[in-house]
């Protein structure tokens, strides 16, 4: 069996595809990247030879190209997501401190979203097309400020297209996993939704705000609008397998319900059982 690499672009709903991975390659070695190419590589390197050759899952986030050859010949798949709605996610996930590396910079008590829309911060602009053409750095302009606007766009939807061997859209997870499933021989991905916002700290969106949301990622918008159509275009085909979809989706959700169920009721046992005095530490 060949290893599998997700391109894990940040707000893709990432956590939910790795937990359909992570049982779907229940008991294989995985690695998973964390954004600085030089510690990965080192981390890769550090591995003993047996494990390095028996790696058969890769995760997080790295750019289309690593320089680690097992990675970059993996088959690879990868999520697109609406280039606004990602960013939106992007500056929620700020709010609430979840992003340990800027949270001195915006503490989630005193949280500014003009100010972060102009911080300059690389995963507000273009993030998931340097992602598509970069090598080594997931963010890093250094390729978008080297060639016209139209060529990144080439450049990024003739990788997603033919470097990577199935990609998928946010907006249609259940149909991307039964193209996942299909085209890799999966058993059927079932999965509860992981990592979800707040919702009683939603982050407010002004026009102005969405306004410089589509400033900073024209060329993520013309990208998106390349692979949606494409995407569409598969799901019209005699291929996608649309009975196979509507048994996943009611299978599905009654699994997570039943799962959900359980943990609420996990929830109040442990609020039950709580002991009702102080215990006394055993000398």
């Amino acid at each position: 069996m060949k290893p599998l690499r997700f391109l894990h672009i940040p707000k893709t709903a990432g956590s939910t595809l790795i937990y359909i991975l992570q049982r779907q390659f229940s008991g294989e070695i995985e690695f998973v990247f964390h954004g600085d190419i030089v510690s990965d590589t080192e981390k890769f390197d550090a591995l003993s030879e047996n494990d390095r050759g028996n790696v058969m899952l890769f995760t997080g986030h790295a750019p289309i190209r690593t320089g680690i050859k097992r990675a970059d010949n993996a088959t690879t798949i990868t999520l697109l997501r609406d280039p606004i709605s990602r960013v939106k996610s992007f500056c929620q996930h700020v709010s609430e401190g979840k992003s340990p590396y800027i949270s001195d910079d915006f503490p989630s008590g005193i949280f500014c979203l003009d100010d972060l829309l102009e911080s300059g911060n690389e995963e507000l602009s273009n993030l998931q097309t340097k992602m598509l053409i970069n090598h080594g750095s997931c963010a890093s302009p250094r390729l978008l400020d080297t060639m016209p606007p139209s060529e990144a766009i080439a450049s990024a939807t003739d990788n997603l297209f033919n470097s990577v061997s199935h990609f998928g859209l946010l907006e249609y997870f259940d149909e991307s996993m039964i193209i996942f499933s299909s085209g890799l021989k999966w058993k059927m991905p079932f999965y509860v939704s992981q990592n979800r916002k707040d919702k009683c700290k939603l982050v407010q969106f002004e026009q102005r705000h969405l306004r410089r949301i589509m400033e900073l990622n024209f060329i993520d918008l013309e990208v998106y609008g390349i692979a949606k159509e494409r995407f569409i275009s598969m799901l019209e085909t005699d291929e996608f397998d649309q009975k196979k979809l509507l048994r996943f989706q009611q299978i599905n959700k009654y699994r997570s319900h039943a799962i959900n169920s359980g943990r609420r009721v996990i929830g109040v046992v442990r609020h039950w059982i709580k002991p009702k005095f102080p215990l006394r530490r055993r000398r």
